[in-house]
């Protein structure tokens, strides 16, 4: 048999979003990136020259 209406219940669209609340200040990801970078060098090369420290003793 045949309905006269659609298979299935059609949803409706509003249009109405909700607002996205942004920061006032955008957070500069790709500065804290490189100082995250940064730190991990030199990190590295603490470590090293404390393992080249302790063979040298």
């Amino acid at each position: 048999m045949r309905k006269d209406g659609p298979d299935e219940p059609v949803v409706q669209k509003t249009g109405q979003q909700l607002p996205v609340e942004r920061a006032a200040f955008a957070w500069p990801w790709g500065v804290v990136a490189l100082l995250v970078l940064a730190l991990g060098w030199v990190g590295a090369y603490l470590l090293w020259n404390g393992v080249v420290f302790l063979f040298q003793l």
